[in-house]
């Protein structure tokens, strides 16, 4: 019986956490200036060199920082949290219990900073 219900609530925790990180796999980046450049009409010097030529590099930039630092942190506390429910589930007995109830927090606690 507290199998099935540690089991259910295993189930329940990953169904939850699942949403959060497909919504931000899936979050669309954000827009970029267009800029519109011409090419010029006619041949030109460079388009008459054949064979291998150097490529235009361009100044390199710092990168920008992340806007949702820290959610490493805490998926990695919810997947540690998951793995202790099921872990307690398949040990059993009062420690599989308590392990369960240990991992269940953990994910919890994970789930609440990660929407925060």
């Amino acid at each position: 019986m507290n199998r099935k219900i540690v089991s259910l609530i295993a189930a329940a925790a990953f169904g939850a956490a699942s949403p959060a990180s497909i919504a931000i796999a899936q979050a669309p980046l954000a827009p970029k200036a267009q800029t519109q450049t011409r090419a010029a009409a006619g041949p030109t010097v460079n388009a008459n060199i054949a064979g291998v030529k150097r490529a235009a590099v361009a100044p390199a930039k710092a990168a920008p920082a992340e806007q949702r630092l820290g959610a490493g942190r805490n998926v990695a506390m919810m997947v540690v949290g998951g793995a202790a429910l099921i872990i307690g589930a398949i040990i059993g007995g009062t420690a599989g219990i308590l392990i369960a109830v240990g991992g269940a927090a953990i994910g919890l606690y994970g789930l609440y900073n990660f929407v925060q």
